[in-house]
C-alpha cells in the first residue's frame, strides 16, 4: 500500500549541478567533432569487466551505464550476451529521521546486443526482465552464516537477519511524518538502454579509450517499483591499459541526467558512476576479475546511513570456450565484508548478488 509521497530534497549545490551538465554537454560534443574521423578496426576481445553494476532497488531504476572495456566492434561484427543476475537485498538501518526496510530478492534476466557500425563505432541495446519477491537466498546466506560464526548485524542491519523473517519481499520508506511508500512483489519489463560507443584513440594492445552516449527508455513499470517512468541520458568515458601480457586495468567513468521518477519521491536529478577493474588472464582462456563500481545517491530516503554512495566489489571469473564464446560468474558484495570500514571498495549496495553470464559473437 503506497501512502502520501513525501516532499522531494533536492539538496546538491547549485555548483555541482552546473559542472555535472557541463561535463555531459562537453562530452557530447567531443563526441560529435570526433564522430567523421577515421578510426582503426579494433577487435573487442571476451572478458573485460562483469556487466554488473550496483543493482539495489534505487538504482535499477534510472541509467546505469555497464561496466565495460574501452575496446570497440569490427564493422558488421555483433555481440550476444545472456545474463542472470541473483540479488539479496537487505537493508535496515536505525531509522535516523527516516525508516528503511529493504528485505527482498530481484531476479534480473537480461539480453544484451551489440553491433558495430564501422568508423570505430558501436551500437548496443539492452533490457532485462525483472522479478522482485521473497526469493531463494535467505536460508542458504543464513546456514552460512551460523556454518562459520560470521556475524549478521552489522550497521546496515543492528538487530542482524535472525531477527527478521525468511523470505519475505518488503520494500519500504517511511518519513518522521510517517509520509512514505512501501512495495511488495513485481515483475515485468525493466527500462530498455541505448548505447552509442566511439573509440576516441587509436586502440592498441596497450590502451583503448572510447565515449559511450545512452538514452534510457521508461519501457519498466513505474507502478511496480520496476523503472523510473521518465527517460534518462548519459556520457561514459571507458579505458584500457595493459601492463604486460597478463594484466588489464579497466576504467570507466560517468554522469546521467535522470528524468523524474514519478513513484520514488526523493530522486536525484543526475547520477555519477564510475568502476575500477584488474583483470589477470594467466592463460588465453582464463579471466579473472576484481572490480569495485561507485554510484552516488539515485533516492534521498532521509536515512542517513541509506543514503550514502552505493559501492559494491565483485569478484568473477570468465572462460573463453572458443574465440567467439565465452562463459562467466562473479559474487558481489556490500560493506559486509569488512564491517563497512573501507567505503571506497564496498560500502551500501545489495547484501550478496551472483551473476551468470554467456557471450557470443557472430
Amino acid at each position: 500500500m503506497r501512502r502520501r509521497r513525501p516532499r522531494e530534497n533536492n539538496t546538491m549545490p547549485q555548483k555541482l549541478k552546473n559542472m555535472s551538465i557541463k561535463v555531459l554537454y562537453a562530452s557530447i560534443a567531443c563526441a560529435l567533432l570526433i564522430a567523421a574521423a577515421p578510426r582503426a578496426r579494433a577487435q573487442t576481445p571476451l572478458g573485460g569487466p562483469i556487466p554488473l553494476r550496483d543493482p539495489d532497488p534505487f538504482h535499477l531504476l534510472f541509467l546505469q551505464f555497464e561496466p565495460q572495456g574501452a575496446d570497440l566492434l569490427p564493422s558488421g561484427g555483433s555481440e550476444y550476451r545472456l545474463q542472470l543476475d541473483l540479488i539479496n537485498n537487505l537493508l535496515v538501518p536505525a531509522p535516523l529521521r527516516a525508516s528503511v526496510h529493504i528485505d527482498n530478492e530481484y531476479q534480473r534476466l537480461s539480453i544484451t546486443w551489440r553491433h558495430g557500425l564501422g568508423h570505430g563505432s558501436e551500437l548496443q541495446i539492452m533490457s532485462a526482465l525483472l522479478w522482485r519477491n521473497a526469493g531463494i537466498l535467505d536460508g542458504i546466506i543464513t546456514f552460512w552464516h551460523h556454518l562459520f560464526g560470521i556475524p549478521a548485524n552489522a550497521i546496515d542491519d543492528p538487530l542482524g537477519r535472525d531477527h527478521w523473517p525468511q523470505y519475505q519481499s518488503v520494500l519500504a520508506v517511511s518519513g518522521q511524518n510517517g509520509a512514505g511508500y512501501s512495495f511488495s512483489n513485481g515483475f515485468g519489463l525493466s527500462d530498455t538502454l541505448i548505447t552509442y560507443k566511439h573509440a576516441l584513440i587509436r586502440p592498441s594492445h596497450r590502451s583503448a579509450l572510447a565515449l559511450r552516449l545512452a538514452l534510457k527508455l521508461p519501457t519498466g513499470n513505474p507502478a511496480l517499483f520496476l523503472g523510473s517512468g521518465n527517460a534518462d541520458i548519459g556520457a561514459d568515458l571507458d579505458a584500457r591499459y595493459s601492463i604486460g601480457r597478463d594484466i588489464n586495468i579497466y576504467i570507466n567513468l560517468a554522469e546521467a541526467l535522470l528524468g523524474h521518477a514519478s513513484h520514488a519521491p526523493g530522486a536525484q536529478p543526475h547520477m555519477q558512476q564510475g568502476l575500477l577493474a584488474l583483470e589477470y588472464h594467466p592463460n588465453s582462456r582464463d579471466r579473472y576479475i576484481l572490480q569495485t563500481d561507485y554510484n552516488s545517491l539515485a533516492v534521498r530516503t532521509g536515512n542517513a546511513f541509506a543514503d550514502q554512495a552505493a559501492v559494491t566489489a565483485t569478484f568473477g571469473f570468465t572462460h573463453l570456450i572458443n574465440a567467439r564464446t565465452a562463459l562467466y560468474a562473479s559474487y558481489s558484495e556490500n560493506g559486509d565484508i569488512h564491517n563497512y570500514t573501507l567505503p571506497a571498495f564496498s560500502n551500501i549496495g545489495p547484501d550478496i548478488s551472483f551473476s551468470f553470464g554467456a557471450v557470443w559473437k557472430s
